[in-house]
């Protein structure tokens, strides 16, 4: 299970972006500039601060489990 955490954390990571991606798109979409509500770049913030910063987080863990990993297999092997 250990050698999968690093496949999984990429693969959540993957899916956090794509669905931040699919998320700009829809609101892009339902946007209205004259009903007076924020800029569209504030939802992208928005966007970003819940989607993106999870993502990076998380591909960050899965990086630092990967190196973990090939380092004790190395020492292991010695």
């Amino acid at each position: 299970m250990k050698k999968k955490l690093p496949i999984i954390c990429n693969a959540a990571s993957a899916v956090l972006v794509i669905v931040f991606v699919i998320k700009c798109i829809t609101d892009y979409k339902q946007y209205l500039a004259s009903f007076g509500s924020a800029p569209y770049s504030v939802w992208i913030l928005f966007n970003a601060l819940y989607l993106l910063i999870p993502a990076t987080i998380v591909f960050a863990a899965g990086f630092i489990a990967k190196k973990k990993i090939i380092k004790k297999e190395s020492n292991s092997s010695n």
